[in-house]
């Protein structure tokens, strides 16, 4: 059993590389509404054969000049499409001027959208780079800050060194010179008494 395949008119625009608004345009002139239906949120799904039709108007479209009427007329005399739609498309003799004017101006409007969007696109790049560059220098900054500031801390630490080596050279000098001053001035007199008395006899030999 064969299974009907739908598909949105977004996805038709983007495989048949046409805007949704000149789509739908064709669709009133190529399509037979039993191929095409509209969902609930208003949007059109078109069938296998009401896509084949429609691939069929954009070949003949790319390799000539002919209108849409024209195009229109030509797939009727093949048998393509059902005489129908053509009598639905003259009831608005104006309508098929409407039609390429309108797919005209959407077809040219493309190429300055794309100019726009890659520009936004551009845009965007630069100033996330631009971003990322502010960041760096932020960081950059912070970097060479805290490198200042060790070597401040350190310029601190060597000037506390050199105060506390001078003082310890002070204090060793100090205690130097009063082991020299107790040396020199220590009392000869000793503290045992024998020595005493021998000295006493001493003297009195003498």
């Amino acid at each position: 059993m064969d299974i009907q395949v739908w598909m949105a008119s977004k996805e038709v625009a983007d495989r048949l590389d046409v805007h949704v608004r000149t789509l739908r345009n064709w669709l009133d002139l190529f399509v037979p509404a039993n191929e095409r239906l509209k969902n609930p949120q208003g949007h059109y799904l078109i069938s296998e054969a009401g896509f084949a039709l429609l691939k069929e108007v954009k070949e003949r479209k790319d390799n000539g000049n002919s209108s849409l009427r024209e195009i229109q007329r030509q797939m009727i005399e093949e048998g393509l499409i059902q005489e129908e739609m053509l009598l639905a498309s003259e009831l608005n003799g104006t309508e098929e001027v409407a039609v390429d004017a309108a797919s005209a101006s959407l077809e040219s409007t493309r190429p300055q959208r794309d100019v726009e969007f890659a520009f936004q696109e551009a845009l965007v790049s630069f100033q996330h780079e631009l971003t990322q560059l502010r960041s760096m220098n932020q960081m950059q900054t912070t970097i060479l800050e805290k490198i200042a500031e060790i070597e401040e801390k350190q310029e601190f630490l060597r000037l506390e060194m050199r105060r506390v080596t001078f003082e310890m050279d002070l204090m060793q000098q100090r205690l130097t010179r009063r082991k020299e001053r107790f040396a020199k001035h220590q009392p000869r007199w000793s503290l045992n008494p024998f020595r005493w008395f021998s000295r006493s006899n001493q003297a009195a030999e003498h």
